[in-house]
């Protein structure tokens, strides 16, 4: 039977917890049917090193974002705005961001989040580039602001969504994708997640670790505290169980979903 292979849409490979070994850790997801990497930009120096780190991969691997983070808001001027677009014409960009709002941790003041934001939505509007979004506890804000670009918004993926069932609903009945985590395993935490799954179509559904964070349960970690992008197959396990269906299905659907996103080609 046919494995499909998984793509990793969130990865956090510039962290100082990857410098020392990352091309181990890439070999150990590739063991794990890892096909393709998505790298995160959180600020305008990660989004660079990611880049450089895609030069440094096999062509056709690995991909990257390319934004600024809502806690790194503050740093999002003007030249901040001209480096991310200089950066996006990369052959390796395929999508704006990691940016977004966070109302849980507040680390950047919030009518400042809001105007970074909308700068990066205009950008990615601009550049016809794809939208990965963070949202923590300001999904009525964040919509507000998408919903003003609404005619000319490009396709969208809230990443790493740990959200309701009723805010599910509204970024599906906009066509947004989500990217579901490890977090989908945490038994203590998961219980919104599990019934938002009922809102979310498979075919809008993609897979990411957020490695180095949110270690999935039931992987065993080659450093301690560590997630790697080798644990997307067991996210891959925890979302065909919460779903009662075979894991085969969930990894080509999202296969399909996230090639389908990201403009990428289906592999030979």
């Amino acid at each position: 039977m046919h494995i499909s292979p998984l793509i990793d849409i969130g990865l956090n490979l510039a962290s100082h917890r990857f410098t020392s070994d990352w091309k181990q850790v890439l070999a150990r997801a590739h063991e794990a049917g890892v096909e393709r990497f998505i790298l995160t930009g959180t600020s305008l120096k990660i989004s660079r090193e990611v880049a450089l780190l895609t030069e440094k991969m096999a062509p056709g691997t690995a991909f990257f974002t390319a934004g600024i983070h809502p806690h790194y808001a503050s740093g999002l001027d003007a030249d901040a705005l001209a480096g991310l677009r200089s950066l996006l014409s990369h052959p390796n960009a395929v999508a704006v961001g990691e940016t977004g709002l966070d109302y849980n941790r507040d680390l950047s003041p919030r009518n400042v989040q809001r105007a970074a934001l909308e700068a990066q939505v205009e950008l990615a509007c601009t550049l016809g580039k794809p939208l990965f979004l963070h949202e923590r506890e300001a999904a009525d804000d964040l919509l507000a602001i998408l919903d003003n670009f609404k005619d000319r918004l490009p396709k969208c993926v809230v990443h790493c969504f740990t959200g309701n069932e009723t805010v599910a609903r509204q970024y599906v009945e906009r066509g947004f994708y989500l990217g579901i985590t490890g977090w989908v395993g945490q038994k203590n935490r998961n219980q919104d997640l599990l019934r938002a799954l009922q809102a979310i179509p498979p075919e809008r559904t993609m897979l990411e670790t957020d490695a180095p964070y949110l270690t999935p349960p039931g992987y065993r970690p080659d450093i301690a505290g560590r997630n790697e992008p080798a644990a997307l197959a067991r996210v891959a396990e925890l979302l065909a169980m919460a779903r009662g269906v075979p894991v085969e299905q969930v990894r080509a659907d999202a296969y399909a979903a996230s090639l389908a996103f990201f403009g990428l080609e289906r592999s030979s």
